[in-house]
């Protein structure tokens, strides 16, 4: 079954993104966390405009709702919560090839995960540095309450349409190289050297 291997074969670099991942650090500053924000929205906003294009050529029935699921506009209410300007920061050239349909369900497996993680570190936010959905914390938000569901929703997406593609092996490799290319944005001066 596509979950569990991908759950299996992308455990080592999900795992190294989670472990240089400073959110749940008590020492991190608001001004850090800015930065940080804006490093994921130099991620983000390029790749979810390549993901739109490739979902409405493997996906037109909208199957899978951009714009619902994507976080580009949470990302930018958290900058602008944090008097930050987005067009202020680079974007990122470094980003999953999304050529087949295999390869978009794996890039978008990496991504709706993160949301699920997300619901941990939004409460950690809203402890230390007293961010919340609607003052700085939207993006680790994610769905909300509606994560679970949205999950599930997107579990039910990728499975049958990995059944459909069968590109499984192609999946995998997509979902890792996603998490690498993740990986060398977010921490350019630490990532692959451990």
């Amino acid at each position: 079954m596509i979950l569990q291997r991908l759950r299996d074969e992308t455990s080592l670099n999900h795992a190294a993104i989670e472990a240089k991942m400073p959110v749940l650090d008590p020492d991190l500053s608001k001004q850090d966390y800015g930065l940080l924000i804006a490093r994921f929205w130099g991620y983000y906003a390029p790749l979810e405009e390549k993901l739109a294009e490739a979902v409405y050529k493997y996906w037109p029935g909208q199957e899978y709702d951009c714009a619902e699921r994507f976080k580009v506009p949470l990302l930018e209410k958290d900058l602008q919560s944090l008097n930050a300007s987005a067009e202020a920061h680079q974007r990122c050239r470094d980003l999953p090839n999304l050529n087949t349909p295999g390869q978009v369900l794996g890039c978008l497996y990496v991504l709706e995960g993160s949301t699920l993680g997300g619901q941990i570190i939004s409460r950690h936010l809203l402890a230390n540095l007293g961010l919340g959905p609607d003052s700085g914390a939207a993006f680790f938000n994610g769905y909300g309450a509606n994560s679970g569901s949205q999950w599930q929703s997107f579990r039910t997406f990728l499975t049958k349409n990995s059944e459909i593609v069968k590109q499984d092996d192609e999946i995998v490799m997509a979902a890792n190289a996603t998490f690498q290319s993740l990986g060398r944005w977010l921490f350019p001066n630490a990532w692959g050297r451990d």
